[in-house]
């Protein structure tokens, strides 16, 4: 429904808009005239070149699969902690949330050190059992691929399910129980259906996020013949040098993934509805039992890689203590460790000023969309999402060629351009709700009175925002910190950060000096998600 001063929001909301547009279009617009340069060649090899397609169906087969697979594991889990109270339920849901802010250089990090063949899970198998070489070999291949996105994506699945679950009234399923219906029938017949939008909500989400997915593919893959169209693009840029093939396969990209966001948008239409919180069974006995053990079987899954993270950090292959990386990092020596100091500077700097600006403008985006009741805004803020961050520092890379400077200051104001234009739509989906969910009596009693629409939407509607802004803020922010993405494309060498450090020592098998560094992405990670959950208990009702 269209409410009462939807004219203002608008206004409020066009530099916003407008920035995002230019943010995206622009980048955009340079890759298509790479694209088209010599006549239109690239594109036209690109479009009637067998490999493309090749790239376009493993990219479509690792990402559905990858969801399914981590929606088929979260729906039975979902069904018992929606269910169920125990000790330790909110922990694991907690823990699960926190997988919005890791970023996906510190899961492949994790994946090398734990299921690496010299890794630590290798290393504690061949202590028990006496035996010599790799028990476990996941490590660079389809399958490393897809548990790395379960892995991730996963904990996303369970914890939006199992919210949704919990909020249905089980009202109809005990009608159906008492019609004589079994469980597996009202299941199926009567919660599934209820479930659809929830559960097609997370597949599209986690979808979308396996296929832009780069490091996870480009360095657990370790193979060219696992290519998405990101890693692809990435080759094309800096092995091939092959810019005008890299700009043709990144706009081939773009029809892709916006044809899908396209036809997936109506399923993400919320319908207002009323929720209510069901009551939970206390669980004993057997139901105890189960709760422990499938608590258990998620933190064996979740916490290994990261804790091996820590446990390396600190100490050699061979299990002996040093602050070797440690005293590098503090130092500053020689090598890569030397620009450590300025890749934890320049990460900080730049996700704290893309945030900033994520949730000043997504706050504005999001009051104008509550306000017009139209999905338009909303889609168009999600449509950067089509564009994949390798996609977008391409262009902006383009950009900085035109430009004919490589001054440093550009370098660091297009890296910036580049997060914000990543990360505001992410900003504009978390703070969309908290907009929806402001009673329309509140604003209609401040206008009676009198006030002007700017200063009920600073005194009114704005203190009703604050959680979901600083639950965007801690999401925008670790998103940006952990960026590899387009700042390993855009950067070219001038601006280092703690994710494009450890990516490089990573590829150098310097994974000490990585682990030293992820222990504080990921300390980061851990403060950012504790002030965005902390908004939680002031959320509207």
């Amino acid at each position: 429904m269209k409410l009462r001063g939807s004219g203002y929001y608008r206004l409020r909301a066009l530099p916003g808009i407008v920035i995002l547009a230019l943010l995206f279009l622009i980048p955009l617009a340079f890759n298509l005239s790479y694209a088209f340069t010599d006549g239109g060649e690239a594109i036209m090899d690109v479009f009637s070149d067998p490999y493309t397609y090749r790239l376009l169906a493993f990219t479509l087969w690792e990402s559905l699969l990858s969801a399914a697979v981590s929606i088929a594991a979260a729906i039975p889990l979902a069904a018992f902690f929606s269910s169920y109270s125990f000790p330790g339920r909110r922990a694991v849901l907690t823990l699960s949330g926190l997988s919005f802010t890791i970023p996906s250089i510190l899961v492949v990090l994790g994946f090398v050190i734990w299921y690496g063949n010299n890794g630590v899970l290798n290393s504690l198998i061949g202590l028990l059992t006496g035996s010599e070489g790799p028990a476990v070999r996941i490590l660079y291949s389809f399958r490393a691929i897809i548990l790395a996105h379960v892995y991730l994506n996963f904990p996303i699945a369970f914890l939006l399910i199992t919210n949704a679950w919990a909020e249905l009234p089980d009202t109809p399923e005990k009608a159906a129980y008492t019609l004589g219906a079994g469980k597996a029938r009202t299941f199926l017949r009567v919660t599934l259906p209820r479930l659809v939008p929830s559960v097609l909500s997370a597949f599209i989400l986690i979808f979308l996020f396996c296929f832009s997915s780069f490091s996870i593919i480009l360095v657990l893959g370790g193979n060219p013949s696992y290519s998405t169209f990101e890693t692809e693009i990435y080759r094309k840029v800096h092995i091939s040098v092959d810019r005008e093939g890299a700009a043709a396969l990144s706009v081939f990209s773009f029809i892709i993934t916006g044809a899908l966001l396209l036809i997936t948008s109506p399923s993400r239409r919320e319908k207002k509805v009323q929720r209510r919180e069901r009551v939970l069974r206390k669980a004993k006995g057997k139901s105890l039992a189960a709760a422990f053990l499938l608590m258990l079987l998620i933190l064996l899954f979740i916490l290994p890689p990261i804790l091996s993270i820590l446990y390396r950090a600190f100490f050699t292959k061979d299990g002996t203590f040093t602050l070797e990386a440690w005293h590098d990092i503090a130092r500053g020596r020689t090598g890569i460790m030397s620009t450590a100091a300025d890749g934890i500077v320049n990460s900080f700097c730049i996700a704290l000023i893309s945030s900033l600006l994520a949730v000043f403008f997504g706050s504005r985006i999001a009051a104008a969309a509550a306000r017009s009741g139209s999905p338009l805004l909303p889609l168009l803020a999600s449509l950067p999402m089509a564009a994949g961050s390798v996609t977008l520092g391409l262009g902006f890379s383009f950009l900085a060629v035109s430009a004919g400077s490589s001054s440093l200051i550009l370098s660091y104001v297009l890296i910036i351009a580049a997060h914000l234009v990543i990360v505001l739509p992410f900003a504009v989906r978390t703070i969309l709700p908290g907009a929806k969910m402001i009673p329309e009596q509140l604003s209609a009693a401040s206008y009676m009175l009198g006030v002007s629409y700017a200063r009920t939407a600073a005194k009114v509607e704005s203190p009703l925002l604050s959680p979901y802004r600083r639950k965007a803020m801690a999401f925008a922010f670790a998103l940006s910190l952990g960026e590899v993405n387009a700042t390993l494309t855009l950067s070219d060498g001038h601006v280092t950060t703690i994710p494009v450090l450890m990516y490089r020592m990573i590829s150098s098998y310097n994974y000490q000096g990585a682990a030293a560094l992820g222990t504080i992405l990921l300390c980061v990670s851990l403060i950012v998600f504790w002030i965005g959950e902390g908004g939680k208990k002031h959320a509207v009702s």
